[in-house]
């Protein structure tokens, strides 16, 4: 990690001239035209032509003479104020620099931000794809390996990859051929499938302590129905989570994924706090919530609540405010004393699951869960996830029993996708893991070694397969309080800049960088470089450009 003394702008050295005052960030329209990137100049008056006409007819100089003074006067001043020169226009507010360059290469996705709007919500069904983009998302046209078109024809090296879904890149051709192949045969059945068992024994391979699996569509189906069954097992009803862990969009999951310091109580005792408008109040009398990294924040809590907790539920690896590794032996120890106290534990593996190691983070610590979710690199862009675990909790899954179903479960075009990836990965191995690790080692160091160079102080953090930097003075970041001392809004303006320089990240520091067996060292090269060059120009931007 680069950490260099700087000047007192609390991440760039003093310059000695910033440029004028601007509007706050969240005052400017989001959906904007090509001119708008325009500095332009007040308009210059236009010349009127002269009112000189030549001599009229003598009888139409006698009709004026017979005119009243009074009509002449008012001629005249008629004529002034015609030849009087218009006020100008006032002076259009200058886009700060990186968005100026971005408005004309994004005309056609400014289009159709502005057309979704009519029909969709923010113009899109899932609210983080148009979250903190300025001026507008890029609209996604096609995709092939590591590389994906806008609808503007614009090329981008793919570093977010669908939020770390596409472990093996875009369109991989023995994903493509099996879905095409399975969707020959009958799109859905909603019923067994031999398909569905062959799945389930790769995934076993692949996660030897899953004793048994259930497939779901997504990670909030997949963190919901481990939760009932935790519940159901243990005849308890509250739940202990993670300030800052994000567990999918039902009401329990969405309880101090974000919570700010100023309402969310002492670092010791969290309050859970609902982060959506629509969660009922009594919500969080069953959640209870402690600090991340802290043994003595869960033992107190787990302590404390032990007869009402069936279970704790966490990020193994925290990848939600960027990303946070586990203490040394921090999830040995929390599982150890959630068994001293009866409470079942659940990994949330929906990020990390197949991605820092073929078992996810449980094989990677070595420690056993009694439950785990899974999603995202799972599928390898189709919609699936899973809840795995042991037997005797498995098994209670059944009629009359613990409830798990929906119409899509399981469905024809999301298992052949999600089989076809995981032969990709089982069959790579150990070699593609240990390829992700370089990948991922050498854009550490190389992000370090630019902010560096720059003399920009900056925080990388990286578990394989999956980083983050942060424009901050920390040397390490192991919990969300500690996420929340960082400069977001020079990250969103280094994301612009990259974005102009065709890399394609996400503008919310909190989400990561991730890897496919897609990318190459020269992939990681182009961005260390491009790197070099966005941190050096955030050095000359006004600092005012940062809202």
């Amino acid at each position: 990690m680069a950490d260099l003394p700087t000047a007192p702008s609390p991440f760039l050295p003093v310059r000695e001239a910033d440029g004028p005052k601007r509007s706050p960030h969240a005052e400017r329209a989001v959906g904007l035209t090509a001119a708008d990137s325009e500095v332009q100049p007040p308009p210059t008056p236009a010349t009127e032509p002269s009112h000189k006409t030549p001599a009229e007819p003598e009888a139409e100089e006698k009709k004026e003479a017979k005119e009243p003074a009074k009509a002449e006067t008012k001629t005249e001043a008629k004529a002034e104020a015609k030849e009087a020169p218009a006020p100008p226009a006032p002076e259009a507010e200058p886009l700060p620099i990186p968005i100026a360059r971005l408005v004309p290469k994004l005309k056609t996705s400014a289009k159709l931000f502005a057309e979704g709007k009519k029909y969709i919500p923010n113009a899109s069904s899932s609210l983080i794809r148009v979250a903190s983009y300025d001026p507008c998302p890029p609209f996604i046209a096609a995709g092939k390996g590591a590389r994906i078109w806008d609808e503007d024809g614009n090329e981008y090296l793919d570093f977010n990859l669908a939020y770390g879904c596409l472990i093996n890149g875009h369109a991989h051709k023995e994903q493509v051929k099996a879905i095409q192949e399975r969707a020959e045969l009958g799109l859905h059945f909603a019923a067994p499938t031999s398909l569905e068992i062959e799945v389930a024994k790769m995934f076993r391979k692949m996660v030897p302590n899953a004793e048994r699996v259930a497939f779901c569509s997504n990670g909030t189906d997949a963190t919901q129905n481990a939760i009932r069954i935790a519940r159901a097992v243990t005849g308890k009803d509250a739940i202990l989570k993670f300030e800052g862990h994000y567990h999918g969009q039902h009401d329990y999951a969405l309880i101090s994924a974000e919570a700010p310091p100023i309402v969310a109580g002492l670092d010791e005792y969290p309050r859970p706090l609902p982060n959506s408008a629509g969660i009922p109040p009594g919500v969080t009398d069953y959640v209870m919530v402690a600090q991340y990294n802290s043994l003595p924040s869960f033992e107190r809590m787990v302590k404390r609540y032990r007869d009402r907790l069936a279970c704790v539920i966490l990020e193994p690896v925290m990848a939600n405010s960027g990303v946070i590794p586990p203490a040394p032996d921090y999830l040995k120890r929390l599982v150890e004393i959630a068994h001293q106290n009866e409470l079942l534990v659940i990994f949330d593996e929906v990020f990390t699951g197949f991605r820092v190691a073929p078992g996810g983070a449980q094989q990677l610590y070595g420690v056993e869960p009694d439950l785990s979710c899974w999603a995202k690199a799972l599928g390898g862009g189709v919609p699936i996830s899973a809840v795995s675990g042991k037997a005797e909790y498995m098994d209670l899954i059944a009629p009359g029993r613990i409830s798990f179903g929906g119409t899509y479960f399981a469905n024809n075009l999301s298992l052949a996708g999600a089989l076809a990836n995981l032969k990709i990965l089982h069959r790579g191995g150990e070699e593609l893991y240990a390829r992700f690790a370089r990948l991922t080692d050498k854009l550490e160091k190389g992000l370090e070694e630019a902010a560096r160079d720059e003399k920009i102080s900056v925080a990388v953090q990286s578990v394989n397969g999956m980083l983050q930097f942060f424009f901050t003075r920390r040397k390490k970041i192991t919990n969300y309080r500690e996420s929340l001392q960082i400069d977001w809004n020079l990250y969103l303006r280094h994301h612009q800049l990259l974005l102009d320089k065709g890399i394609y990240i996400h503008p919310d520091n909190y989400e990561r960088i991730t890897f496919s067996s897609a990318h190459t060292e020269k992939d990681v090269e182009r961005f260390v470089a491009t790197a070099h060059e966005t941190f050096r120009e955030l050095r000359t931007l006004p600092r005012d450009y940062l809202p």
